[in-house]
């Protein structure tokens, strides 16, 4: 099996990308590029989109969008619209996983947030290959288990004054975050490796970006975590990604490198690039964990 991952496509405002996701749409569909080009395009089997489908909305301490942007306060509406028009046709030929992340339509900004209402995507859901997951989620494809996030757990963990790599080793991973710990320059595919190490898709605790209700609510010893990894037992290998992330990176665990609770099982980590900031996807072979990052430029002519 072979997936295509990416992130962050941010639909319906007047900053995106639309000239390379429009390459991208065409390359998925099998009508861009070279004859080896299109007989990559063609393996595919699935698109997972981790997170950033929809263009953030404008609101107090969002940043500010280029000047003269025609759609930067585009309505929720309008975003989920474009959306659906974008996936309809790929949902013909892929089975779209699709998860919800930060400033998706029709969830709560929270974590852990749910999936998105099937009803924004009228047009897609026809095909029956559409499949929305929360954030984060495990789901296991055939023998191999994808499990991950849209990239929140990471972005805290990675903002200035939060706990460094060397201190959290000696904590549980439900610790609170601490300020007052200055950062060491860690990167984002470390921490994602100390997620795997510690079982836990969360760096830090998340309290800020709970619900505050949550938080404060007694924690049941019953409940589940959904930041937990728990494998399946039918796994035989793992894809553990973490969307939206500065850049693309990834690196193969071997099954006799991985952490011992967790049983000898190839583990791919893979931090999925922010198409709005890196126009790209990444593709996956379920085999041999082989990665390959397929880029999506537009020449502009002066």
């Amino acid at each position: 099996m072979r997936l295509a991952l990416a992130s962050g496509l941010r639909l319906g405002a007047g900053t995106t990308r639309r000239a390379e996701l429009l390459l991208l749409q065409s390359y998925l569909l099998g009508s861009l590029g070279t004859a080896e080009d299109r007989s990559t395009a063609e393996s595919l089997q699935v698109l997972l989109l981790a997170g950033g489908l929809h263009a953030e909305e404008e609101g107090e301490g969002a940043p500010k969008r280029r000047r003269f942007s025609t759609a930067a306060e585009a309505p929720a509406a309008q975003r989920a619209d474009e959306a659906d028009l974008f996936l309809a046709p790929l949902a013909q030929r892929l089975r779209l996983y699709v998860q919800t992340g930060e400033g998706d339509c029709g969830v709560s900004t929270f974590l852990p947030q749910r999936a998105m209402p099937r009803s924004i995507f009228p047009r897609s859901v026809r095909s029956g290959k559409l499949h929305l997951w929360p954030n984060p989620n495990s789901c296991c494809l055939g023998g191999l288990q994808v499990v991950g996030h849209a990239g929140q757990p990471l972005a805290l963990a990675l903002r200035p004054g939060r706990l460094d790599l060397d201190v959290w080793d000696g904590m549980p991973p439900f610790e609170s975050a601490m300020p007052g710990h200055s950062s060491k320059g860690e990167k984002q595919m470390d921490w994602l490796l100390k997620s795997w190490q510690k079982q836990h898709l969360a760096p830090l605790w998340p309290e800020l970006l709970m619900n505050k209700a949550e938080v404060a609510a007694p924690r049941r010893a019953a409940a589940p975590n959904a930041f937990n990894i728990d494998l399946s037992p039918e796994a035989e290998k793992v894809l553990l990604f973490s969307g939206n992330s500065k850049s693309a990176e990834w690196e193969l665990i071997a099954g006799e490198e991985s952490a011992s609770p967790l049983g000898q099982k190839d583990v791919l980590s893979v931090c999925i690039p922010s198409f709005q900031e890196e126009p790209c996807i990444l593709l996956v072979d379920s085999q041999d964990l082989s990665v390959q990052m397929l880029k999506f430029a537009v020449e502009t002519r002066v």
